[in-house]
């Protein structure tokens, strides 16, 4: 199990990283005098008044994960491709308020491989409840030092949600409404800009069905953390560089079900810790109205476990997680 040592040490290395990519660009004739003016292709874009934006992603991405029982024994290798198309729309109800609406669709498969010899296939598939927002520029640097904006979100538990089985699909949706609050400071200069950006979720408490034998598992109500830092390099009239490293921690979470002899089994959901580091690289195919943009993102996990305080021979634990994904994305103002 990687120590909290262990995790600062990753973060660490990571940042250093991306000093070690930005270094070259440092030495082009950048322009770093203080800029307002907004990008489309920037991180700390906002339409501005009675304009439309909007985003289409697409991502396809690969994780590699392993599990082992209550005595750290292998059960099973598992290895997950997730197809996501994304959309995205935001309009700017005043230069300093924007309101957001955004889902995806997403089909998942994932093969397990145990260490008995068998090996299974699950899909889920579907439409992910729609997530409202709005983003308030509390301090525009069109008349200060710095940008900060305040965020707000939420999602309502409108679609049911299915666990997958080998035998029937499941669905993407969480089973329960989520609720999002942050901030965000952002700096930007003609060639240059640097976004961070905090965020606190409440993940309400969600049920989730199993199809072939409708035992229902209820997870409670927990809170999860992101750190986001992003910066895009405008090199050159049409093309530019995102490179950026979220942190995301996740509560322990108390889950229960009853199972099929009636009994109530209790467990404790413990979350990975997440660090993904993305990059991106961006071309104004219409300059400031089109952007079209090849991304890369690689996460990091640190280790998860399912925990039985009564049934603990029933104990998992995931010690070793990856995941990759490639994206295309447009961008565009109406």
């Amino acid at each position: 199990m990687k120590t909290p040592t262990a995790s600062v040490l990753r973060i660490v290395r990571i940042v250093a990283l991306l000093a070690a990519a930005l270094g070259p660009l440092k030495a082009m004739a950048l322009d770093f005098r203080p800029d307002a003016s907004r990008v489309v292709s920037d991180p700390a874009y906002l339409p501005t008044q009675g304009q439309f934006f909007g985003s289409t992603l697409y991502t396809y991405s690969r994780a590699t994960s392993d599990q082992d029982n209550y005595v750290g024994l292998p059960l099973s290798s598992n290895q997950t491709t997730v197809r996501t198309a994304t959309q995205l729309f935001e309009y700017g109800a005043a230069d300093d308020l924007t309101f957001r609406l955004n889902g995806f669709y997403q089909s998942i498969g994932s093969t397990n491989n145990y260490a008995s010899g068998a090996t299974t296939f699950t899909r889920s598939e579907g439409m992910s409840d729609p997530t409202l927002g709005l983003t308030w520029r509390a301090i525009d640097q069109a008349r200060h030092p710095l940008s900060l904006d305040l965020l707000g979100s939420y999602t309502p538990d409108l679609i049911y949600a299915r666990s997958a089985t080998s035998a029937v699909e499941g669905t993407v949706a969480r089973g329960g409404a989520t609720a999002a609050l942050g901030a965000a400071l952002s700096r930007k200069t003609k060639a240059f800009t640097l976004y961070g950006e905090v965020l606190a979720t409440n993940l309400g408490s969600r049920a989730t069905q199993n199809p072939t034998n409708n035992v229902i598992t209820d997870y409670s109500a927990s809170w999860q953390y992101s750190l986001l830092l992003n910066t895009q390099t405008r090199f050159a009239a049409y093309g530019s560089l995102n490179l950026g490293l979220t942190e995301t921690l996740s509560d322990r979470v108390a889950a229960s079900f009853i199972n099929t002899a009636d009994k109530l089994v209790e467990f404790t959901n413990a979350p990975a810790r997440d660090t993904k580091l993305n990059a991106a690289l961006n071309f104004q195919a219409v300059p400031n109205r089109l952007v079209a943009s090849l991304i890369y993102t690689h996460d990091f996990y640190g280790p998860g476990s399912n925990n039985y305080p009564v049934q603990y021979k029933s104990d998992t634990t995931t010690p070793d997680k990856k995941s990759s994904s490639l994206g295309v994305e447009l961008r565009y103002v109406l």
